[in-house]
């Protein structure tokens, strides 16, 4: 009899032990960002059978499941469940696809054993807001925690009247001025072309209503150093259409030795939006300029761009597009080498270097405006010349010891 009931408790023990352990919940963009543990918590009775009901799935809805609040405990959908593995699939572990849901409310169950899991619709319990107008194709609808204050981020405005509407279950519009009132019931406000975050909150008894339309924060984050995938560098806007940074010379984050730079733009600093290459640039195929999905779906890959940089960067992005650039800038500071000289330049055959200490020289290198060195010339002298007969017409640059300088080849 005490064998029978020491199993027992030790059995009982043993599965609080498994289901105290298990912290499963949701993470990503879907539900409010890519934080462990994630921002929805699913409640089992069992420890196997885990749910949450009727929440929101918000941005650009991409979401994975954590088991442990760790991201080798969390997981996306496997390789065999259809994309994008909604609203029904299977998760792997430390692997997988992000889940991509459709906006809206929704119930979930996921079952631990089998790593299976089921979205079903849900009731919006709030009344239905959106933002109308603007130059927008659509009417877009907003996001609200308790059903009087309510958000959209990162909306692109082509520019034109816009305005926040009730569609359910009553109905009302209101505008005013730009970009924060004061609130005209039934009115519209001029919406300039720009990135913007809307906020608006329900009219009441004891309030009237109240909106604000606040610029977006467009920033740069990567593997060069002051970032390490963990800090934005913010670009600079004159419209909240072209974000720019000017005679950027990046260096890889200390003491990562990645060959080349890769980074991502993204809104307000989180992965909500992101913008990335949306095409082969890669690893093997750096490139200066592209095209993101305009923050859609990811974003696209990382940005492969070359470094070291032949000088500096002029960097641009394009918000209603997507379409990054990344400019090689002309040399400033080394614009007349202090420890050698060139000539021709330009040049139709060759270039004649003379170095000032060629002991501290050990090699020239000519690198392309994408970064590629085309040629390594050995010094072994004060003079050198490096044949240019066989590169194509363009702008080269020459770099000796911790020099560089401008050279064309017509």
């Amino acid at each position: 009899m005490k064998i029978k009931f020491y199993f027992l408790v030790f059995s009982i023990l043993l599965s609080f032990g498994l289901n105290a352990q298990a912290q499963v919940t949701i993470t990503g963009t879907g539900t409010g960002g890519w934080n462990q543990p994630g921002n929805l918590a699913l409640t089992s009775t069992d420890g196997i059978v885990w749910t949450a009901s009727n929440f929101e799935i918000v941005g650009d809805a991409n979401m994975k499941i954590s088991e442990g609040g760790t991201w080798e405990t969390t997981g996306g959908y496997t390789d065999d469940t259809p994309a994008p593995g909604f609203p029904t699939g299977k998760i792997v572990l430390n692997g997988g696809s992000n889940i991509v849901g459709t906006l809206g409310f929704w119930n979930v169950t996921y079952n631990i054993t089998t790593k299976e899991y089921t979205f079903t619709p849900g009731i919006n319990p709030n009344p239905v807001v959106v933002v109308s107008g603007g130059g927008l194709a659509a009417d877009v609808p907003m996001s609200s925690p308790n059903g009087t204050s309510y958000a959209k981020k990162s909306i692109f405005f082509p520019g034109g009247d816009a305005s926040f509407k009730e569609t359910s279950p009553t109905t009302g519009q209101w505008g005013g001025g730009f970009p924060d009132g004061p609130v005209v019931s039934g009115g519209t406000i001029p919406v300039p072309a720009g990135a913007f975050n809307t906020y608006f909150v329900l009219p009441s008894a004891a309030a009237p209503a109240e909106y604000i339309f606040e610029p977006v924060v467009v920033s740069m984050i990567g593997n060069f150093s002051g970032s390490a995938w963990s800090t934005d560098l913010d670009m600079e806007t004159t419209d909240n259409v072209m974000f720019t940074k000017s005679n950027w010379a990046p260096v890889i984050n200390d003491p990562w030795t990645d060959p080349e730079l890769h980074l991502k733009f993204r809104d307000n600093h989180d992965w909500t939006y992101q913008f990335g290459c949306n095409g082969a640039n890669g690893a093997n195929n750096l490139e200066l300029t592209g095209t993101a999905e305009n923050g859609l779906a990811g974003g696209g890959g990382d940005i492969y761009i070359p470094w070291p940089a032949p000088n500096a960067y002029n960097v641009t992005l394009d918000r209603s597009t997507g379409t990054w650039t990344f400019e090689v800038t002309t040399p400033t500071n080394n614009i007349v080498p202090a420890n050698f000289k060139v000539y021709p330049n330009p040049t139709t055959s060759s270039w004649n270097f003379i170095i000032n200490d060629y002991s501290q020289a050990k090699t020239i290198q000519i690198v392309d405006v994408l970064g590629k060195i085309i040629s390594t010339t050995t010094v072994q002298s004060n003079e050198v010349t490096v044949d240019a007969t066989n590169l194509a017409k363009g702008i080269y640059f020459a770099r000796i010891g911790s020099e560089t300088v401008k050279i064309v080849k017509n």
